[in-house]
């Protein structure tokens, strides 16, 4: 029997995938940061008679202690992971910087840290599956920068612009991934889903008329939920021959873009690395 983890499986694109694998007959192990909507998910399963093969874990991934938890957690429970799906994030804009109690940027920590720590912590459990990926759900192939300097956006902070910052860096932690996998049997994908209309975007818009507009706009150019996960399901049914790749739905995205420059990898590893000293084992 095959095992997927999802992170942010309980909602949207998350439980999108989840949901289809576990029609499918595989083991579903989902992350999320909601109790309520995790036992909705656990119940959903059990209807369908899945509930031998459902695990939710509770966490707040944007806390580095929670992710090393998650890691300790998935061992004791799986000899063995074939797909790694990242979906966790906040659509709520902060208008100020916000740091976690831990002292890291609120959507650093969620959207890159967290997917930093669990790609390389469940490398060796996915190196044990017979054709291991990795998805990495962000925005890949769109054009930014990122400011090694400051990669937490402490200077000039602006909540809008951080949420496509953190996709720019999840591009590099793919190039730094796959720079570093000396094995190279894990295939790393950045999956760009484009506009798709989840419950968790909806809810994040408090005001009625922005929230009425999003719906309109959404019915133009996104995408439900359910056709949004297909190019995902094709990816896993026949990964990629390249270690990294990277995709806008079904349109492959060039590797040679600035985004995804190998010596800004390196650097952000080294820079990621040095932020997390100390953090790993308090």
């Amino acid at each position: 029997m095959k095992t997927i983890l999802i992170t942010g499986g309980t909602d949207g694109i998350g439980k999108g995938i989840a949901s289809n694998y576990l029609k499918m007959g595989y083991r579903v192990m989902v992350v999320g940061s909601s109790i309520a909507k995790g036992k909705l998910f656990l119940n959903e399963a059990k209807q369908i008679g899945a509930e031998d093969r459902t695990l939710f874990l509770q966490a707040d991934l944007s806390l580095v202690k929670e992710n090393m938890r998650i890691i300790e957690e998935v061992k004791k429970r799986a000899e063995f992971l074939d797909m790694l799906v990242f979906s966790a994030t906040s659509h709520t804009i902060k208008k100020e910087y916000t740091e976690t109690r831990e002292g890291f940027e609120f959507n650093f920590g969620l959207s890159y840290l967290s997917r930093f720590i669990l790609s390389f912590g469940f490398k060796e459990l996915l190196e044990k599956a017979e054709m291991p990926v990795i998805v990495n759900v962000c925005a890949p192939g769109m054009n930014g920068t990122v400011d090694l300097n400051d990669i937490q956006n402490k200077k000039n902070y602006n909540g809008s612009k951080v949420r496509y910052h953190g996709s720019r860096l999840n591009d590099l932690l793919g190039v730094a991934f796959t720079n570093r996998d000396t094995i190279k049997k894990i295939k790393y994908v950045l999956f760009n889903p484009w506009a798709v209309e989840t419950t968790g975007m909806m809810e994040s818009i408090k005001n009625p008329v922005n929230r009425f507009f999003a719906k309109v706009i959404f019915k133009i150019i996104g995408k439900p939920v359910d056709k949004a996960i297909i190019p995902i399901i094709e990816l896993f049914d026949k990964p990629p021959k390249n270690n990294l790749t990277a995709y806008i739905q079904r349109k492959e995205v060039s590797l040679t873009k600035k985004t995804f420059d190998r010596e800004n990898a390196i650097q952000l590893y080294k820079n990621t690395v040095k932020l997390l000293e100390g953090k790993m084992n308090e």
